[in-house]
Formats: structure tokens, sequence, C-alpha cells
């Protein structure tokens, strides 16, 4: 499968923080034929790609399968739903959003609404999240028979494909890395076969929960315990309103992050091997001692895991409308795999 059907596919099922059951069942299909999956007891799931030998390091590929969204807090006699946010909703860009209640009952459209600006007395500001309500055009009695407190609400986005390879969806943020982890995967595990090189230890980890915390990569790494992660997330891509030094640009590669908790090793072979085999990289400095990514989660696990984050570049991050490369998508793979050949180079020596 092309990697712009990938991310098409896993894009458009749903998957908010502690609901992404849907999200892991399309992620579990893409992973068919690439190793042995499980999941854990907060719903990540497992690829075990290649089995570590004894004395052999061990590399874990992670990105988050979850995505922001809204939860169910409080059912109005009148049926209108209240709501809380799952991860960092931007309230600026909730008001008049079409959504999705994922009930039992099956999926529920519906709006998101507030008093309307001319009925506001004095300056009109963005509603709070508890001063808004979501309509799906029921009344309160129908509403109790089909919607449940504690319901996860998906915004609506469709996948849409731009020029000069971009495309636009919900939650690209991070299914994108999804996908980037899964293509690396299997780069690495062909190069391995065809070399017949001595297999290290090569598992796939598409995390629960990163958007409300982190939960997901950092239990499953206890379990995992590898020697090494690579982290795939997004960062902010360029825009006319934000300085270039804070952005990554779109089409030019992932952009590999330098922190306090990362490790400066893998970061410096992995430009290392962006220039011998020529694929594109950028740079981001990650100030202090957070991420805001699984990276933060994983590093401490255990007795804990060398790590490095490498990022795709996205705007407009956490709303329906989120834009990424696909080529960035694509050399964030290679680059992945091109590390782990000169992991191999090392151990084979």
């Amino acid at each position: 499968m092309q990697t712009i059907q990938m991310l098409k596919t896993l894009c458009q099922v749903p998957g908010v923080s502690g609901g992404e059951e849907k999200a892991l069942e399309a992620a579990e299909q893409l992973c068919e034929g690439l190793g042995r999956c499980s999941r854990t007891v907060h719903k990540s799931l497992i690829c075990q790609v290649m089995e570590q030998e004894k004395g052999r390091p061990h590399l874990v590929l992670n990105a988050h399968i979850d995505e922001i969204g809204l939860t169910v807090t409080h059912i109005e006699e009148e049926g209108f739903l209240r709501v809380a946010q799952c991860g960092g909703v931007d309230r600026r860009l909730v008001m008049a959003s079409p959504v999705v209640v994922h009930s039992a009952h099956g999926e529920v459209p519906g709006v998101v609404c507030s008093v309307p600006p001319q009925l506001q007395s004095g300056e009109t500001k963005s509603p709070k999240l508890d001063e808004i309500w979501i309509d799906v055009g029921m009344s309160g009695e129908e509403v109790k028979k089909t919607i449940q407190l504690g319901d996860k609400i998906t915004f609506v986005g469709p996948f849409t494909e731009l020029e000069n390879d971009l495309v636009s969806s919900k939650a690209l943020d991070d299914r994108c890395g999804c996908v980037a982890v899964i293509r690396a995967a299997e780069l690495i595990r062909n190069y391995w076969r065809e070399n017949h090189l001595e297999p290290i230890g090569l598992t796939v980890l598409l995390s629960a929960q990163e958007e409300t915390g982190g939960l997901g990569a950092a239990t499953a790494s206890f379990g995992i315990r590898p020697t090494q992660a690579i982290v795939v997330d997004v960062t902010f891509g360029t825009t006319p309103e934000i300085a270039d030094r804070h952005c990554g640009d779109l089409n030019k590669g992932p952009m590999i992050g330098l922190g306090a908790t990362l490790s400066r090793r893998m970061a410096r072979a992995l430009m290392e091997a962006g220039k011998q085999e020529k694929i594109p990289y950028q740079v981001e400095a990650m100030g202090g001692g957070h991420t805001g990514t699984d990276a933060d989660g994983i590093v401490k696990a255990a007795d804990g895991i060398e790590s490095v984050c490498v990022s795709i570049p996205e705007r407009y991050m956490h709303t329906p409308i989120e834009v990424i490369s696909v080529r960035d998508v694509d050399d964030t793979a290679a680059l992945i795999a091109a590390y782990a050949k000169r992991m191999a180079d090392s151990q084979n020596r």
C-alpha cells in the first residue's frame, strides 16, 4: 500500500485518547505480515518485527495512535451535550465544527454550538469549553437512549490531497508518525533479510493516550525494555505568522531533536546517516528537559532508555485541517532505516 493510502486509512478512523480501538484495528491491519502484534492493558499496539537475541541491541520505533477530541460529561434535559476536552483542543477553532459522537449504538453526527454573538453582551470572546454544547438534533429522552456519559467525540476533517505532495486531515498528529514507523520497520526488516544479517530486536510501538499524558508509551516501554527508542511525532511547520526559528519547513525532511533528555549520540548518528544516504533532514533544538512527546515517558522507563525524537513538520496542529508532506513521511522512514543500517554495520564488523 502506498504511503498516502496508509495515511488516509489511519486518519479517517476515530481514536480519541482512551478510545483508540478502531484506530488500533486499522493499524494492526497495516502491520499484518510485519510481525506478531499484541496490545497492552492501556491499549497500545506492539508489533514485534525482529526478536532480540541475547547481547544484541533492541530498537523501538514509537509513534502515538491517539488523537485529540472531546468526551461527553453531561446531557441537558433538552438533549444538548456538555463536553470536556481529551488532549489539547484549541477552543478558538471548536465553534461551528461538525463532530461525531461515538456511542455504543453507533456514530451520531452533531455540531458544536454556543450563544450567538448577537445575543451576547459586551465584547465577544471565544467561549470556554464549559460554555459550549453539542447539538445532535435529538430530544433529551432520545439522547439518553443512545449516548452515555464518557462517550468520545471526534472532529470531522476530510482527507484532502493538496499540491506539492501535501495532504490535509484530522489526526495527522500522529497518524503520520505511525505510518512512518511502520514504513521504517518494513525497510529495516527487508534489509536484514536481504543481507542475511544477525537480527537485532526491532519493535514498533503505536502508543495510546499520548495526548492526555503519555501513559501508553511509558508503561509499554517498561514491558519491552529496549536499549534504544526513536520517537516520531509532529512539530510545528512554517506559516506566515510563526517565526522560522520555531518551525520546520514542509518537504525538507524530518527534524532531528536535540534536547537535555535526548541522546546526542543517536541524534548525531541520524544526521550522519542522512548525509551518507542523501536523505534531507532538519534540526530542532528542544529547550529544557521536556519534549512534549512520548519520549518524555520512554526515557524514564525501566532503568532509563536512550531515546531520540524525529519530528515531521505539520501546519495547523490540533485542528481538523492539519497539513503535512507525504514526502516528509517517506524521508522519515528512510532516515530511520539508514540509522538502523549503521547499527548493523557496527554490530557486524
